[in-house]
């Protein structure tokens, strides 16, 4: 697979070329939601739709960060419960 190269550093960890969209979906949402600028949020937006997205969200949405979770669960119509104060996490007050 050929990333952009915005995208592609979020695969710092290994070789881009190597991932396949599909076997590696999981891997691939997971890096962009939680670490991905806003190019990279439009490609995945574009790359996968809100259903395969949503689904993720709801088996393994509970490793990304909560605001990262509530704006994700939010554009997939995931309808996970969001935390109080907008899914900020509890240190920010």
């Amino acid at each position: 697979m050929t990333f952009d190269p915005d995208i592609a550093l979020l695969f710092w960890d290994i070789d881009p070329a190597a991932i396949d969209l599909d076997a590696h979906r999981d891997y691939v949402m997971e890096r962009v939601m939680s670490r991905g600028g806003w190019a990279a949020m439009r490609w995945l937006r574009a790359t996968y739709p809100a259903e395969v997205r949503a689904d993720f969200l709801r088996r393994k949405g509970h490793r990304l960060p909560p605001r990262e979770r509530a704006y994700w669960s939010l554009v997939s119509d995931a309808g996970l419960p969001t935390a109080p104060g907008g899914g900020r996490p509890p240190w920010a007050g």
